[in-house]
């Protein structure tokens, strides 16, 4: 199975470091593979880190996974063939931002999925009702939905087959988001100042 975690928590198997630089005296093996850029890395330490930030960075991350799909690939194929339990580590604490857990969604859940272990420390998924059905979500959108519905944002959240979500509020089409792009979304829906500019913006991302 293939575990996410970070450094000062468990971990099951061989643990291996997608930071950029993994800690001082760090004594497990490097992936750089699934670590950010330089670059990337000091734009988010100059950001705000607010939702629009993380936005940003998520979908700058995604180009430059886009653009090792050919390692990629060949680490999906070594991981096919590998009976270990393997855990990617990096320093945010779990439910905080972090490039990890889009390695997680966009690369082990997409590639090998019956390998995927999910963030060590958290109960995989939950189950609510949203609209008159069942819908399966991950702990922290399951969380920030209900936030959102008592702020008084009763959005919905369509889980699509591809693993993404489409989201709704008020019958308004926000678009299709990653796990961490509508965790993003939800967390600055909640704030009066970012909500209203990314509800204009999402419309007019949507409408474009």
């Amino acid at each position: 199975m293939i575990y996410t975690s970070y450094y000062a928590s468990e971990v099951k198997g061989e643990a291996v470091s997608i930071s950029l630089y993994p800690p001082p005296n760090w004594k497990g093996k490097h992936l750089p593979l699934f670590a950010p850029t330089p670059e990337l890395l000091k734009w988010w330490k100059s950001s705000a880190k607010d939702a629009i930030a993380q936005e940003e960075y998520t979908q700058r991350f995604r180009e430059i996974l886009d653009s090792r799909q050919q390692l990629i690939q060949l680490w999906v194929s070594k991981q096919k063939g590998n009976p270990e339990n393997v855990t990617l580590c990096c320093f945010e604490k779990t439910g905080d931002f972090c490039h990890r857990h889009q390695v997680g969604e966009e690369v082990v859940q997409r590639y090998l999925p019956e390998l995927w272990g999910g963030e060590i420390g958290t109960s995989r998924t939950q189950l609510t009702l949203v609209q008159g059905g069942k819908t399966t979500y991950p702990s922290q959108v399951l969380s920030l939905i209900e936030k959102c519905h008592s702020s008084g944002y009763p959005v919905v959240c369509d889980r699509l087959k591809c693993g993404y979500y489409q989201v709704f509020l008020r019958g308004e089409d926000l678009g299709v988001w990653s796990e961490l792009g509508v965790l993003g979304v939800l967390s600055g829906l909640r704030h009066e100042f970012y909500g209203g500019r990314l509800l204009r913006s999402l419309a007019a991302s949507v409408s474009g």
